[in-house]
C-alpha cells in the first residue's frame, strides 16, 4: 500500500489495513471491524464524520492542511463517502489534492484516548512547478480535545503519506483543530 520511510504512520495504516481484510468475525467491543476494503459498510466506532484544518511540523517539513470526510453512507451501508483533502508540504512546495476517497474507517487515539479516522483514495499531486499527477493518499487524523485545550502542540494529531513513500507522520498540530462530529 505505501512505502515505509519512517516508524510511524505507515505501519498503524498498513496494520489496520491487514487487520480490516483479515477480519472474518462478528465485531466485539473490544475489536471492532474495520471499514477498510472496497465497498463493504463497516464499523465506525468512533465516529462518520470528522472536519479539520491546521498546521504540523514533522522534522524540516511545515505542512498545512484542510480536510472534511463524510462516511455515514459508508459506515451504515457501503455507500460513497463524501469529502475533500487539500495538504501543501512547504519545503518541496508538494500540494496535494483529494479527488476521491474510498476507505474510511474510525477508531480510539490508543496513546491519548480520543478519536480517529483513518481514510485514503486517489489525490492529484504537484511537487512545485512540476506537472499534476494522480497517486494514492493515505490521512490519519485524531481528535483529541477542545482547540486550545493545551500549550504548545497538541492534542490533535493528523499524518499524511502518499504511495511514492513520502509521509509526514502522524504528528501534533501547531495551530488548528480536528473535530470528530457524531460517534461514541
Amino acid at each position: 500500500m505505501f512505502r515505509q520511510i519512517t516508524l510511524g504512520f505507515v505501519p498503524g495504516l498498513v496494520a489496520a489495513t491487514l487487520l480490516a481484510w483479515g477480519c472474518d468475525r462478528a465485531a466485539t467491543p473490544v475489536s471492532p471491524k474495520p471499514s477498510y476494503g472496497a465497498g463493504g459498510s463497516g464499523s465506525c466506532p468512533a465516529g462518520e464524520r470528522f472536519t479539520g484544518s491546521g498546521r504540523i511540523d514533522p522534522p524540516g517539513e511545515k505542512t498545512t492542511f484542510g480536510f472534511h470526510v463524510d462516511a455515514r453512507d459508508w459506515c451504515r451501508s457501503g455507500g460513497p463517502i463524501k469529502g475533500l483533502v487539500h495538504s501543501v508540504i512547504h519545503p518541496t512546495k508538494t500540494r496535494i489534492h483529494s479527488v476521491s476517497i474510498d476507505d474510511f474507517s474510525s477508531f480510539q487515539d490508543p496513546d491519548r484516548g480520543g478519536r480517529c479516522a483513518a481514510f485514503s483514495g486517489t489525490a492529484r499531486v504537484k511537487d512545485g512547478h512540476g506537472s499534476w499527477r494522480q497517486e494514492r493518499f493515505g490521512v490519519i487524523a485524531c481528535d483529541n480535545g477542545p482547540r486550545c485545550s493545551s500549550r504548545g502542540p497538541g492534542p490533535d494529531r493528523y499524518g499524511i503519506s502518499l504511495e511514492d513513500g513520502r509521509e509526514t507522520g502522524v504528528t501534533d498540530l501547531r495551530g488548528g483543530n480536528i473535530h470528530a462530529h457524531g460517534g461514541l
